[in-house]
């Protein structure tokens, strides 16, 4: 409880707001001590706020500590928490997952704790910095931590989870050689591939025409891949161009033709044999963020991909500001 209190009331008491005194800075927090004190009636004051913890309480680094490590999973670490804030940091390199409406109730439910993330399925580095506990000044309510920490649901639920496609095939259709061009898509997306910890393992080539397409895809390298990302020297304009068709006379299934993003329309998404195949775009030539990153990693990371989802890529799915002459 917040109180103001006379200077030789405060020991031990908790500093409610930093004090300039004529020597030093007295930061918010800190226990209070003698020498506090003189330093206090030093420069002239007579009464100060102080944070008054109640038996009831449990103070805010110990509290932000138990619970950070109950709603993390085994991939993320946890600082000393500092002012009662457990800052939190991937362990490994990949995708950071959460429930937003668990994240939103945690929040919304308790007034004396904020927890603050990066946004859910964001690509991540070891080491980075993807979120914090913070109790707010200076301690919480045993019974607010205990009904928290007796909820299942909130067990473990931020994650960061590792890419589970291992064997990754990139087809190239091309009419002609073109090593710059060629050299250009391999190293794009094996740079995107570096993020999460995978690199494609089998790079094939073949003529862009339907017959060599089908022929390819169901070969013994394309048979033993999870992931195929089909890079054509034309764009898919029409769900009936080359790769479509191509990917058709394999048996396989156009799930989906275009996406709603900028850059990143012309994609193609489908399934061979219960593999996922990416008909990449050409804005996949640049390493910058586009809309072909949002299908990639979700089929690095293993998520259901269908029709509905690549609909619900048009929330957040403009990477740029576009000026388009007349």
């Amino acid at each position: 409880m917040l109180k103001l209190v006379l200077i030789v009331d405060s020991y031990k008491k908790i500093l409610a707001h930093s004090i300039d005194t004529n020597r030093v800075k007295l930061k918010k927090g800190k226990i209070i001590c003698k020498e506090d004190i003189k330093l206090l009636k030093d420069s002239g004051k007579e009464k100060i706020y102080i944070f008054d913890k109640s038996p009831y309480q449990i103070d805010e680094n110990k509290a932000s500590l138990n619970l950070s490590r109950f709603i993390i999973s085994n991939n993320i670490k946890i600082n000393k928490p500092v002012n009662g804030r457990a800052d939190l940091f991937a362990k490994k390199n990949g995708l950071l997952i959460y429930d937003k409406k668990l994240l939103y109730k945690l929040n919304y439910s308790y007034d004396d704790l904020a927890i603050a993330m990066m946004k859910t399925e964001e690509v991540v580095q070891k080491n980075q910095l993807i979120g914090n506990v913070k109790i707010l000044p200076y301690a919480i309510n045993k019974k607010s931590l205990a009904e928290i920490l007796a909820k299942n649901y909130y067990s473990n639920f931020i994650r960061v989870k590792k890419a589970k496609t291992k064997n990754i095939a990139l087809i190239i259709s091309s009419d002609q050689e073109n090593i710059k061009s060629n050299s250009k898509i391999i190293n794009s997306i094996d740079t995107r591939l570096s993020k999460f910890d995978l690199k494609i393992k089998y790079i094939l080539f073949c003529k862009h025409d339907e017959n060599n397409i089908k022929n390819i895809l169901l070969s013994k390298k394309i048979n033993n891949s999870d992931l195929v990302l089909l890079y054509g020297s034309t764009s898919i304009v029409d769900k009936n161009d080359i790769i479509p068709k191509g990917l058709k006379k394999a048996k396989g299934t156009v799930i989906s033709y275009g996406a709603p993003t900028d850059p990143g329309n012309l994609l193609m998404y489908g399934s061979l044999k219960n593999k996922n195949i990416i008909g990449v775009p050409g804005c996949a030539k640049s390493i910058l963020r586009n809309g072909f990153d949002l299908i990639l990693e979700k089929a690095c990371f293993d998520f259901k991909i269908n029709k509905k989802v690549i609909a619900e890529l048009s929330y957040g799915g403009l990477f740029k500001n576009i000026i388009r002459k007349n």
